[in-house]
């Protein structure tokens, strides 16, 4: 699976795991399988008021169309309102984020929107599966179009066994102000942490290494995400047996 790095200005570096070329089809094929039940639901229910009896057929064209415009502009409010995500994306984990990593605009959702016009309806898809498989980035010309990319939100399992493996008796406490925190604040601080990988949210990780900063009164030389790791394994090897 391909990966997209960030280097933030901060020099906190983040890897995205990029969404599989099989996760994205699959996510659509979910999206507009619910669009199209969504639509024959609204044809069955106007059928059964007897709408379908009326003999202006211009009325009735436009009453069928009104109420299919929450199908027809369901991705690109799916995706603004649930931040990167539809109901396919969000089974198979995965969202649309800015290519630098940071959640995408109102405008960028509704760029890749009106792209699926081309890419994939005009095409048969032919277009987003080609470009998604030769871009660098895994993107589709809406993605090019709109700057953004489509991620991974599953959890790396790898880096979450880093992060919070078990301290060891031969662990050396860096930061020994640890002991200022309490329990409640340990914990809210490994949350957070945890919290900020996941949803890749760097600016998350920097106001949290700030505050550690002034609250234990050090000056790490280290980035932002390692001195909070080694301040959460400080702790917990610090009362490890109290």
């Amino acid at each position: 699976m391909h990966t997209l790095l960030i280097n933030t200005p901060q020099n906190v570096k983040f890897e995205y795991k990029l969404a599989s070329l099989g996760s994205r089809m699959i996510s659509f094929g979910i999206d507009y399988f619910l669009i199209i039940c969504y639509s024959l639901f609204v044809f069955y229910f106007l059928r059964s008021t007897g709408l379908f009896n009326i003999s202006d057929d211009w009325l009735l064209i436009g009453i069928y169309m009104l109420l299919l415009l929450p199908a027809f502009f369901y991705t690109f409010i799916m995706e603004t309102f649930f931040h990167g995500q539809t109901v396919g994306k969000i089974i198979m984990k995965i969202k649309v984020v800015k290519i630098d990593g940071t959640r995408a605009t109102v405008y960028q959702y509704f760029i890749r929107w009106v792209c699926t016009i081309v890419d994939i309806f005009l095409s048969g898809g032919a277009l987003a599966i080609s470009s998604i498989i030769v871009s660098k980035n895994a993107q589709r010309i809406g993605d090019i179009a709109a700057e953004t990319a489509v991620i991974s939100t599953k959890q790396d399992m790898a880096l979450h066994q880093t992060l919070f493996a078990e301290i060891t008796k031969e662990h050396t406490v860096t930061f020994p102000q640890v002991m200022k925190l309490s329990d409640k604040d340990a914990n809210l601080i490994k949350d957070i942490y945890k919290k900020g990988y996941e949803r890749k949210d760097y600016n998350l990780i920097i106001a949290l290494s700030n505050k550690l900063v002034q609250l234990l009164d050090v000056k790490p030389q280290m980035r932002p995400e390692e001195f909070i790791d080694v301040v959460i394994k400080d702790y917990y090897h610090t009362f490890r047996d109290r």
